[in-house]
């Protein structure tokens, strides 16, 4: 929950479980101008999904050490995670690098939703998700300059957050939502969260509502 104070990033995320254990993870490590990131969702509820989520955090705070490509990131977390996992579980994960002085981010999509850049989803390779099979040979891709753009990545339950009537709030809708400027990480984040919340109204939640917004100065 404490993200950094520098001018050349504005990094914000916010998380609300829908249970009392939620299966959703963020992270973040900043190395001198470097920014790792990830945002992911593991499958199922409850005890279960919780530990699965915090040793794939854990790892994942392990990894970037070494200042690994986020593709070479899920490829070791996937063999780690395909070991005795008896019960099938898996992590869709976007994965980010972005050199805060150049702008360029390098990232792996591993079977989660596209992002979205400035309001519009990101076209992405969805490679597979994490923990199903050891060998997934994962693909990384890149974008050349994120200077001045506003990055939002998110979890499922954003877009699939329900009414009382069963209505989804939708891909158009978060679109729609995000073409506008609002302000810092941290407002635009508010803004997702109050508008998704305004939708569910008195809807039991059916998912964690999970995203992280970074907006490269």
């Amino acid at each position: 929950h404490v993200f950094p104070k520098r001018r050349d990033v504005d990094i914000y995320a916010m998380m609300t479980p829908a249970k009392e254990v939620g299966g959703d993870l963020y992270g973040y490590a900043l190395i001198d101008d470097l920014l790792y990131f990830c945002v992911g969702d593991v499958s199922g509820k409850g005890v279960p999904a919780a530990l699965f989520m915090a040793e794939v955090t854990r790892m994942f705070r392990t990894l970037v050490d070494g200042f690994p490509a986020p593709e070479t990131i899920a490829t070791r977390l996937n063999r780690a995670m395909t070991e005795d996992n008896e019960q099938g579980m898996f992590v869709t994960m976007f994965i980010g690098l972005i050199n805060l002085k150049t702008g360029h981010m390098e990232f792996c999509n591993a079977g989660h939703n596209p992002p979205l850049l400035d309001g519009e989803y990101m076209e992405i390779e969805s490679n597979a998700p994490i923990g199903l099979w050891p060998e997934v040979k994962f693909e990384g891709e890149e974008v050349d300059d994120m200077h001045g753009k506003t990055l939002i990545v998110y979890t499922d339950g954003i877009n699939e957050a329900e009414n009382v009537n069963k209505e989804q709030f939708g891909d158009d809708r978060l679109k729609a939502l995000l073409q506008r400027k609002w302000g810092s990480a941290r407002q635009t984040s508010e803004t997702v969260h109050k508008a998704i919340e305004d939708f569910v109204g008195s809807a039991e939640p059916s998912d964690d509502l999970t995203k992280m917004c970074i907006i490269v100065k």
